[in-house]
C-alpha cells in the first residue's frame, strides 16, 4: 500500500541508521517510542543494533522495480524500507535477475471466460448462515499479539506457524484438502490449501473450466521501522481473518468445488511481494492453468464520515475478472462498489498480473478513504472505532461467492 509519510519520518530513520540518538516519534507521542526502544521485554539491543545486524541482511543487495516502466535497480533491505517509508511501492525483483523473469507465453493459456450469470445463490445462503464475527475477532486478536510479523523475524515466524495450525484445524472437516508450507530462505513461509474439485483443473485449456481459483491475503506485517511492534490488523490481519472465515463457513456447509480452488497466505509482501512472487515463479514452472486470483489486503476499516463500499482496484489488474467480482458485489453484499487505483505493486495481485495470469483485488473502501495513518506502525490494531468486522464480514461473503461461483459446487 502506497502510504503518506511526512519528511521527518525519513530524515529520521536516516538517522538511526547511522547510529545516531534515534529521534522518530511514534504515530501517538514521542514518548512512547522512546519507551519501546528502552523497552527490556524488546528482547535483546536496542533498535539502532537490531537494525544493523547482519542476521536480518540488511546490507545485502537487493534489486527493486517501483513502476512497470522504470528499470530495475540496485538497493538492499535498508533502501527498501525508505522506499515504503515514502510511499513507494516495489518489487524486489532479486531473484529475476539471477534466474530470469518469469514467461509465461509458453503455456498458451487461453484468456478465462467469467461467468455472466450467477448460478449459486441458494447455496451461498446456507454459506452466509453459517459464517460469523466470532472467529474473525478470536483469530485477529491471537494474530495481532505477536510483536510483530516481520517476515525476516523470529515471531514473523511464529505467528506464521501459529496460523499454519489454524488453517489445519478447519481444513481437517475434509479429509481432501492438503494444507502445506511453501518454504522461503527467509524462514517465514507462505501457506497453501489445496481443495481438489470433483473435475481436474488440469483439463484442455480451450475450456472455459480450465485452471485453478486462487484466493488470496498476506500474513506478513511492517512498521515503517522495522523491529518495533507492527501488529497489522488490518494490513493484513483482516485479509487473512476473511478467507479463512470464508473456507470455515463453506467446509460447513458441505460444499466441494467442481474444479480445483486453493487459498493462499503469502509471506513477505511487505518486502516487496517476495512470497507471491516465488509461489507464482513456481506454478508458471509446473505449467498450472490459473482461472481466477482474488486478493484480499485490508478490509475492516470504514474511514468516519464515508459511506460503507467495497474498492475494486482498475489499475494493474485484469479488467473481465474485475467486473465479475463486481457483479458478485451487487449479488451478495449488502453495499455497492466502487472503483480506485492503487498504482504498481499494490499487493499480491501484482504477482499474478505480471504474470500474465487474471487476478484482481478488493479493498476496504478508495485509496483515499482506507487506514493510511494507522498501517505500518505499532497503532494498525482492532480497537478503536474505525475498524468494522461488520464491513469485514461482507468481504467474507465475496470471498466466499468468489470461490464457489468460479469453484463451482458439486452436487
Amino acid at each position: 500500500m502506497r502510504l503518506f509519510v511526512p519528511a521527518i519520518f525519513v530524515v529520521a530513520f536516516g538517522v538511526a541508521l547511522c547510529g545516531a540518538l534515534p529521534l522518530l516519534p511514534s504515530w501517538t507521542s514521542p514518548s512512547s517510542y522512546v519507551t519501546e526502544l528502552a523497552d527490556p521485554s524488546s528482547s535483546g539491543p536496542s533498535l539502532v543494533l537490531r537494525l544493523l545486524s547482519s542476521s536480518h541482511g540488511l546490507f545485502t543487495p537487493r534489486m527493486v522495480q517501483t513502476s512497470h516502466s522504470s528499470e530495475p535497480y540496485w538497493t538492499n533491505e535498508i533502501g527498501k524500507h525508505l522506499l515504503r517509508l515514502r510511499g513507494v511501492n516495489f518489487f524486489d525483483v532479486t531473484t529475476d535477475m539471477e534466474q530470469g523473469p518469469v514467461i509465461t507465453a509458453a503455456m498458451k493459456q487461453q484468456e478465462p471466460v467469467f461467468p455472466t450469470k450467477l448460478s449459486h445463490a441458494k447455496k451461498l445462503d446456507r454459506v452466509y448462515d453459517e459464517v460469523s464475527e466470532d472467529g474473525p475477532r478470536e483469530n485477529l486478536a491471537k494474530f495481532t499479539s505477536f510483536r510483530n510479523r516481520y517476515y525476516k523475524s523470529e515471531t514473523g515466524r511464529s505467528s506464521q506457524l501459529w496460523l499454519l495450525e489454524k488453517v489445519k484445524e478447519i481444513a481437517s472437516a475434509n479429509k481432501d484438502i492438503t494444507v502445506k508450507e511453501f518454504e522461503h530462505e527467509w524462514g517465514q513461509n507462505s501457506i497453501i490449501l489445496h481443495v481438489p474439485g470433483r473435475k481436474s483443473s488440469n483439463v484442455s485449456s480451450s475450456s472455459s473450466d480450465a485452471g485453478l481459483t486462487i484466493l488470496g491475503a498476506h500474513l506478513d506485517s511492517t512498521h515503517l521501522l522495522p523491529f518495533l511492534p507492527a501488529p497489522g490488523a488490518d494490513d493484513d490481519g483482516s485479509g487473512t481473518v476473511t478467507i479463512l472465515e470464508a473456507l470455515r463457513g463453506l467446509l460447513a456447509s458441505g460444499w466441494q468445488p467442481e474444479t480445483d480452488v486453493e487459498w493462499h497466505w503469502y509471506s513477505a509482501e511487505e518486502g516487496g511481494l517476495l512470497g507471491s512472487q516465488e509461489v507464482v515463479r513456481e506454478y508458471v514452472k509446473r505449467g498450472t492453468p490459473i482461472k481466477a486470483m482474488l486478493q484480499q489486503d485490508m478490509v475492516a476499516f470504514v474511514k468516519q464520515g464515508t459511506q460503507e463500499r467495497v474498492g475494486i482496484v482498475s489499475d494493474f489488474t485484469n479488467e473481465p475478472l474485475s467486473k465479475f467480482v463486481k457483479r458478485l458485489v451487487d449479488a451478495y453484499l449488502s453495499i455497492p462498489y466502487v472503483d480506485t487505483k492503487l498504482g504498481y505493486a499494490a499487493s499480491d495481485h501484482g504477482s499474478w498480473n505480471k504474470a500474465g495470469f487474471p487476478s484482481a483485488f478488493a479493498i476496504e473502501a478508495t485509496y483515499e478513504d482506507c487506514n493510511l495513518r494507522r498501517i505500518h506502525s505499532g497503532n494498525d490494531v482492532i480497537d478503536y472505532p474505525e475498524f468494522s468486522f461488520a464491513h469485514l464480514m461482507q468481504f467474507v461473503r465475496l470471498s466466499s461467492a468468489f470461490v464457489v461461483e468460479l469453484g463451482g459446487w458439486a452436487k
